[in-house]
């Protein structure tokens, strides 16, 4: 490798140069689970993950500003094109214009003979950045605590490389092997040359919780503490790098300072002079520097105007958010990540340094091939007065994690479709020589993004890889695939210009919440509802009960109907303990022999059935006592006595006649008003009197039949024709009037006579009520001829109800005839 130096520090690099935006269009998701909290370690509060497990996770990739590889004359895919043991591959890469780098000037001219196939960029004169960047995760998980909160671990290895503001002059003679004479004799000055590189194994504590959720506003934040272990690292920094190069082996200046140092396990790096320094995986164990500590903060805000919607009451609990469900309609995030670093000691003999040197003969590096022979150049170097070390050198260096801003915005589009903005601000400042960084990045990023499965389309640019459209593949939660640039699965045999690749893969095995099944609606999880067809209440954990009677209504006989435990939730409304389905007389307390219906007086037959409830009788009496009448003496002893049974009106003395005036005693008192009796042919009334005894008096008929003048004859007709009462009273109504004052004036004009007033009414209603009204009617016939000077001595009044009809009581006609009062003269 000649002129090793600059081969060692750009050649090297060019080799393996790599820039990603790593996972790009994946941590964005809302199902990135613990890879997100990369991201913003506050993505995992709040997430749509119980846990997550990352199996592992791999990035390789590599972009420069520099060079581009036209892909038109591959002769197959990339793995077969780079195979050999095909002839047409195997011509291709060995015909000599694969491993030329073809300048800008001879581009056209190459390109025009069909020749060529790495070109360099055209991009004006602007400084060249290059970048490495590879990523390997293993075992992480995150677990979310409660709504609240979630926790998170990981376990991954990283390594960046950076090669900043390395100017076009100098890349051209690396890849030219110093020999470009369009450089030659031409003062350069590379201001703020950089190399760092650093690899290291971090072992990450994230922590994420709700700060504030007033429903439609939602914040929340988290952080990450890391624990870092170096495995390798190397710097080499210039702010004053100048150069004028004469030829391919001599220059006419070199000067500059710079800060050197590499971690002890690099030495060997490249070269191996010494046996056992060969840099392998094995080394991975072989920590060089001390425990490091970096940090990572973010905090996310959700604007959530439809949150009303995401809310549901389940299992007795209230106003729940719907977990798996993305309720936001913006999301904005900010997050400060990979603040800290770690300390190493100094390899070797490196050491800062000033080197500056006139007509050099750039032959001296042609044996450097590492860092233990530049250490040794170096030295040499010394003795001749070209490199002074800095005796200050405390032999260790501090290499900082690559601290960058992480600012996205997320818009909802439309269900599971999405638009992301995304940066990636770079916070290396200066001369900030011991430090790996990021580029600052943009993209925006189109997405479906379903709970089982996403897309994503990032179109991302900076400056050193340009435009580029990728695309993020989300398989089942499980498997995770996608690029950043789609161009280089569809260049090869294509006139395609490739800056570089990249790839990203990863395994995950996840649990996601699941909305709650609740099969019959009740608002009772299927996991704790035991009626899980039928809705029910929480209380009864998804039963229904729906005549709230505490008796589930599957083991309810009467669902409707609120019951007794003892009646398979029967009721028995009346407490005799029969249910009311069963009980004929529901609302009444019974006996079961009679159904539920019940026997007040205990004669053996039911109230229903019985016409007297309240009073033991036989059943030949329909269940009522038999009523006894007895004939007696002024003395009361008891001369003869009926029986009259519960169907009959009348008692019956056929031995006794209605001319004999009669005393009659009931046996069982009933404080009846009166008794009606059947004497030989003829039916009388006998009144109550003081003593509780029922006396019938009997009036002979008056001696003289009188007979009336035809006047006199209108006057009486005319008292009975226009006598009227209000109905069901015995009030008479001013329309008679009239015509009873006539009456009265002929009685006065007629003092010997004496006036028999008789009342009747039809069959109506009771026997008792008829016979009271038919009185009260009479008697206030009476008291209004009273009233008008006739003394009542003169007037007689009998009443009898309805037992002497002068009509048919089943025709309206006759029963009309039957409600009278008569006036007879006497």
């Amino acid at each position: 490798m000649k002129k090793a130096l600059l081969s060692l520090l750009v050649v090297l690099s060019l080799s393996i140069t790599s820039y990603s935006q790593e996972f790009l269009g994946l941590r964005q998701s809302n199902y990135s689970g613990i890879m997100g909290s990369d991201l913003n370690p506050a993505s995992i509060a709040d997430s749509r993950f119980k846990f997550d497990l990352v199996l592992f996770n791999v990035y390789v990739g590599g972009f420069n500003n520099h060079m581009q590889f036209n892909t038109s004359k591959m002769p197959h895919w990339w793995i077969n094109s780079f195979d050999d043991n095909y002839a047409d591959s195997d011509d291709w890469m060995n015909n000599g214009d694969l491993g030329k780098l073809v300048s800008v000037d001879s581009t056209a001219s190459y390109k025009a003979r069909g020749l060529g196939q790495m070109f360099e960029i055209d991009n004006g004169n602007i400084e060249r950045s290059l970048f490495l960047n590879a990523e390997f995760d293993v075992l992480n998980f995150m677990v979310t605590i409660d709504r609240k909160r979630a926790i998170g671990f990981q376990i991954r290895s990283r390594t960046l490389l950076n090669i900043d503001d390395v100017s076009p002059e100098l890349i051209r003679l690396a890849t030219n092997d110093f020999e470009f004479p369009n450089v030659f004799d031409l003062s350069v000055s590379d201001e703020d040359f950089n190399l760092s590189m650093n690899s290291w194994i971090e072992y990450n504590l994230s922590y994420a919780q709700i700060l504030s959720d007033r429903n439609e506003h939602f914040f929340k934040a988290g952080g990450k503490i890391k624990f870092l272990q170096g495995v390798a690292a190397a710097y080499l920094h210039s702010s004053d790098l100048k150069f004028n190069i004469q030829n391919d082996t001599t220059a006419n200046s070199i000067s500059g300072n710079f800060d050197y140092g590499y971690s002890e396990n690099l030495g060997g790096f490249i070269e191996s002079k010494n046996p056992g320094e060969e840099f392998s995986s094995g080394n991975i164990n072989d920590f060089t520097s001390k425990l490091g500590l970096g940090l990572d903060i973010g905090v996310v805000y959700e604007w959530r105007p439809n949150w009303k919607k995401y809310k549901y009451d389940m299992d007795g609990k209230t106003d729940l958010w719907m977990r798996d469900q993305n309720k936001y309609k913006l999301k904005v995030g900010l997050a400060l990540n990979d603040i800290g670093g770690m300390t190493y000691q100094k390899g070797g003999a490196s050491n800062n340094f000033n080197f500056n040197v006139n007509a050099f003969d750039l032959q001296k590096f042609d044996n450097t091939k590492g860092f233990r022979s530049l250490d040794s150049t170096l030295q040499n170097f010394l003795d001749s007065g070209w490199v002074k070390f800095d005796n200050n050198d405390d032999k260790e260096f501090y290499m900082n994690l690559p601290t960058h801003f992480n600012f996205d915005v997320d818009y909802h589009v439309y269900k599971n479709f999405y638009a992301n903005f995304y940066t990636r601000i770079n916070m290396k400042f200066g001369d900030d020589a011991n430090s790996v960084h990021y580029p600052t990045s943009y993209a925006v990023t189109p997405r479906f993004d379903h709970k089982k499965w996403g897309v994503s389309v990032p179109l991302s640019y900076n400056r050193v890889a340009g435009f580029r459209t990728g695309v993020a593949l989300r398989l089942f939660n499980y498997l995770s695939i996608g690029t950043g640039d789609i161009r280089p699965l569809f260049a090869p045999g294509r006139d395609v210009n490739i800056r570089g690749v990249d790839i990203f893969v990863g395994l995950r095995a996840p649990i996601l919440f699941k909305a709650p099944k609740d099969r019959d609606k009740d608002g009772v999880s299927d996991k704790l509802d035991e009626c899980i067809d039928i809705p029910g209440t929480w209380e009864l954990r998804g039963c229904s009960d729906v005549d709230n009677d505490g008796i589930l209504d599957q083991n309810d006989s009467c669902v409707t109907d609120s019951g007794l435990v003892k009646f398979n939730g029967c009721p028995d409304r009346d407490g005799d303990d029969i249910m009311d389905k069963e009980d004929d007389c529901p609302d009444v307390p019974g006996l079961p022999e009679f159904n539920g219906c019940p026997d007040t007086d205990g004669d053996g037959i039911m109230d229903k059935e019985d016409d007297c409830p309240n009073f033991p009788g036989p059943i030949e009496n329909n269940g009522c006592p038999y009523k006894l009448l007895h004939t007696i003496d002024e003395m009361g002893t008891i001369l003869e006595t009926d029986t009259m049974f519960n169907h009959e009106k009348y008692y019956r003395f056929e031995n006794l006649r209605s001319d004999n005036s009669q005393l009659f005693m009931l046996a069982d008192d009933d404080n009846s008003e009166f008794i009606r009796v059947i004497m030989g042919n003829d039916t009388i009334t006998a009144l109550r009197n003081d003593k509780g005894y029922y006396y019938y008096k009997y009036l002979p008929p008056a001696p003289v039949e009188i007979e009336l003048m035809e006047e006199e004859e209108e006057i009486l007709k005319a008292a009975f024709d226009n006598l009227e009462f209000e109905t069901g009273k015995a009030v008479i109504k001013q329309s008679s009037y009239p015509s009873l004052e006539n009456l009265a004036k002929l009685l006065l004009k007629k003092p010997e006579w004496r006036l028999k007033v008789s009342g009747h009414t039809d069959s109506q209603g009771k026997a008792s009520s008829n016979l009271r009204l038919s009185k009260k009617r009479s008697k206030s016939v009476a008291d209004f001829l009273i009233l008008n000077d006739v003394y009542k001595e003169r007037i007689d009044v009998e009443w009898f109800g309805e037992t002497m009809p002068i009509g048919n009581n089943k025709t309206k006609a006759g029963r009309q005839k039957n409600r009278r009062v008569e006036m007879e003269i006497l």
